[in-house]
């Protein structure tokens, strides 16, 4: 699976109150655990900036069908701007510039 980032921003500030009501909801009752990992998706971590009106996120995701079905509703509820980033851990760019600097011969 690929690692995303995702940088959510929210531009009202009516529309961010309205998100943070059923993310508490969600938080409390315990369904967001559910929705945070289903198949072929799994949220890693979540960190809030509030008073920026941003929420960074990164995930693990088989496509960007899982990142619709689990970012899709809060957007179409709250508009939220999202912006993705592919990403990839630090064994990663450890291997990746192993074998390209094997390649490059340095």
């Amino acid at each position: 699976m690929q690692l995303y980032l995702a940088d959510i921003q929210f531009d009202d500030i009516e529309m961010q109150k309205a998100a943070y009501a059923q993310f508490i909801e969600l938080w409390d009752s315990g369904a967001m655990a559910k929705e945070d990992k289903f198949e072929g998706f799994e949220l890693l971590f979540r960190v809030h900036a509030p008073g920026e009106g941003r929420v960074v996120v990164l995930c693990r995701a088989e496509s960007d069908k899982q990142l619709f079905a689990h970012f899709a509703p809060w957007r179409a509820q709250f508009g939220m701007v999202i912006d993705f980033t592919p990403v990839i851990s630090c064994q990663s760019v450890v291997d990746y510039h192993k074998d390209l600097f094997a390649k490059l011969g340095g």
